[in-house]
């Protein structure tokens, strides 16, 4: 801002020389003007008065007489002027002076009263460093932004976003309710409202969240937000079908084998395992194309189950004996979802472009892991030649143990 402002006074400093010179100019060339014009008309008066002198038109003493009479009149025209100019040189100076100083204090006053000083301050900044450094800048930047522009809607929904990922869902609350207000009913808009509703209320939906969810659902039936958490809530108030049935609907979206995908589904597996563990009936598995899955079960031997922490992690997944190491799908448990009923698909896929297809033969493996890490694990157990697609599950059993790597 320290340019701007530079300029801004070498403006103000040319706008009040550009007043006050003219005007003190003119006033001097005024009273310079009408003087000399006098001395030059008493002049041309003796020129003629003398060229008549030498052409005997008159005499001397008449040549004498005219003079005085010019002289006089000269100092008579020059005291009028000096006296009509004296009031007003009085009070001139004065005049210009005042208005010169009032010039740049009006400029500024419009300035602050109808400039933006402070969005010209955020756009300078926006400039030099597009991308905040930190949430907390992050937070700065997007409260300046609704200050400048209070009508912007998605400066608010940012601001909210912000405020849920400082934990602030309170705030969060209200910045997305602004948002609704000038963006209208956008699924986004209301899911996020919501999620910002339950968190502020310990984790509870109440009736305004709820009414939010329903509409963003109405406009948008995929809308993730929206989908995760009617999952959650129904999952902590026991309702482990309604759970499954959010999250299968939300896996549909998502890329297979990404870490969202992979929680979701970690997700469904927890709530078909509460229900089993009720002697409840399993809700359909969410549609996959006829004969491209692998149905399993995993479980620990009694020996291993003995020795293992219920929070360590055990990966399951499937490659292709013939082909690289890598696996093809994947799943990941704790030691505490054991023993569950795993459909493997392509929606588990390490990779995007990985599809199974019916009858490929596959090798299947169990890794348990203490520490998280998959190529750390203490035990496992194998399956060979699995088809994909065969009409029965397999049991996959974790039992052996693994040398440790050197």
């Amino acid at each position: 801002m320290t340019d701007f402002w530079l300029l801004s006074v070498v403006l103000l400093v040319v706008a009040v020389l550009a007043v006050i010179w003219p005007l003190w100019k003119h006033r001097q060339y005024k009273r310079v003007d009408r003087t000399a014009l006098n001395v030059a008309l008493y002049q041309e008066r003796m020129s003629e008065l003398d060229a008549q002198v030498a052409a005997g038109d008159l005499t001397v003493a008449a040549r004498d007489s005219a003079l005085e009479e010019a002289s006089r009149l000269l100092l008579e025209d020059t005291a009028r002027d000096e006296s009509a100019e004296r009031p007003r040189r009085r009070g001139g100076p004065w005049l210009l002076i005042v208005s010169a100083g009032l010039l740049p204090v009006i400029v500024v006053g419009l300035y602050f009263a109808w400039g933006n000083p402070a969005g010209l301050s955020l756009y300078r900044e926006m400039q030099t460093s597009p991308q905040p450094e930190s949430l907390e800048a992050m937070i700065d930047r997007m409260q300046r932004i609704t200050e400048v522009q209070p009508e912007n809607g998605e400066a608010w929904y940012m601001l909210g976003r912000a405020y849920l990922s400082a934990q602030q869902p309170d705030l969060a609350v209200d910045a997305f309710g602004q948002s609704l207000e000038r963006l209208g009913e956008r699924p986004e808009v209301l899911a996020q409202l919501a999620q910002a509703r339950y968190f502020a209320a310990g984790n509870e939906l109440d009736s305004a969240a709820v009414a939010a969810l329903d509409k963003a659902l109405e406009l948008e039936p995929n809308e993730p937000t929206a989908l995760g958490l009617l999952g959650i809530a129904a999952f902590e108030s026991a309702d482990y079908p309604g759970a499954i049935e959010y999250w299968q609907r939300l896996l549909t979206g998502m890329r297979p084998g990404s870490d969202g995908a992979l929680a979701i589904q970690g997700g469904i597996d927890r709530a078909r395992q509460r229900i089993t563990a009720a002697g409840g009936e399993l809700p359909a598995q969410a549609e996959q194309p006829a004969g491209e899955v692998i149905t399993l079960r995993l479980e620990l031997s009694a020996e291993v189950a003995e020795q293992a922490d219920p929070d360590a992690v055990v990966f399951v997944f499937a490659r292709d004996p013939a082909g690289p190491p890598m696996p093809l799908v994947a799943r990941r448990f704790s030691v505490a979802d054991l023993p569950v009923d795993v459909v493997l698909s392509s929606a588990d896929a390490m990779l995007p472009d990985v599809e199974l297809s019916e009858g490929q033969v596959l090798q299947l493996t169990a890794r348990l892991s203490p520490t998280g890490d998959a190529l750390q694990g203490t035990h496992q157990g194998q399956v060979d030649d699995v088809t994909v697609g065969g009409q029965q599950a397999v049991l996959l059993t974790i039992d052996q143990a693994l040398t440790p790597a050197p």
